[in-house]
């Protein structure tokens, strides 16, 4: 039986039965979806193994994407190396960079505007990475330096069939290629 309790005005009810599932220890647990990934930590370690993205986004149909779910405020994720038997927990800001499938990351609403990529060098320390970035600022900011000066902690590096989430916080230089 529900109880009321009376607050400034306001009538507060008993919790009802939660939308997520119970798990172990009573922990609330989100709906996730596994992926496969890469990561490779500031200290040189790299592992392979899988995340958890939550099966649904709030921004669009269908399971968050990595970027989406890497530029959330939360510091640590749960990382599930390959051949452990459980998962780790690791710290966003002792990443350089997540790598996963471009086909599970897929923007379609951004690769249908047809927003600008440059073709860039990242350099996080010795790793060096090269890709393109897409571009999906206004008109008048659509330099590379506009898009590093975003708030977001991560950034996608488009490389053929991987996409690289690089912690900007890392990157010790970007060099964008020429234009021929």
């Amino acid at each position: 039986m529900a109880e009321d309790h009376e607050d400034d005005g306001l009538v507060l009810r008993d919790p009802v039965a939660p939308v997520w599932s119970e798990g172990g220890g009573g922990d609330l647990r989100v709906p996730t979806v596994a992926l496969a990934a890469e990561v490779s930590c500031a200290d040189g370690r790299q592992f392979p193994g899988r995340i958890f993205l939550p099966a649904s986004s709030s921004a669009h149909t269908g399971a968050m994407r990595a970027e989406e779910w890497m530029n959330e405020a939360t510091e640590f994720f749960a990382f599930l190396p390959d051949g452990a038997r459980g998962p780790v927990l690791l710290n966003k800001r002792e990443l350089l960079v997540l790598s996963v499938p471009a086909s599970a990351d897929r923007d379609e609403a951004l690769e249908e505007a047809g927003a600008p990529e440059r073709r860039v060098a990242l350099e996080c320390g010795g790793l060096r990475l090269e890709g393109t970035i897409v571009i999906d600022m206004p008109e008048g900011h659509s330099r590379v330096l506009d898009y590093l000066n975003r708030p977001e902690r991560f950034l996608t590096l488009r490389q053929g069939d991987r996409h690289h989430l690089v912690c900007k916080a890392r990157l010790t230089r970007v060099l964008e290629a020429r234009e021929e």
